[in-house]
């Protein structure tokens, strides 16, 4: 089972749990198939980086997503 779809049985779980009405999972990246196919006719929702810059740019934030300058700048906290 690939990591993704065990992150969407925690978060399902937890809104089962909870009593929530949704549970919204949020990556910068993209969703397999199999994590669409976990979270067919249950709860959740997943929003991709594509879906995430789009509501960002609606409510007038003008934001990029860039995984490389991201690990770039990880690697510097960790050296200073």
């Amino acid at each position: 089972m690939k990591k993704c779809v065990l992150v969407q049985r925690d978060l399902y779980g937890t809104v089962k749990n909870e009593g929530a009405t949704k549970g919204i999972l949020v990556s910068t990246a993209d969703f397999g198939p199999d994590a669409y196919n976990f979270a067919k006719d249950k709860p959740l929702t997943l929003l991709n980086g594509s879906n995430l810059l789009h509501l960002l740019q609606k409510h007038g934030h003008k934001e990029k997503i860039d995984l490389m300058e991201a690990k770039l700048a990880i690697k510097e906290k960790k050296i200073n």
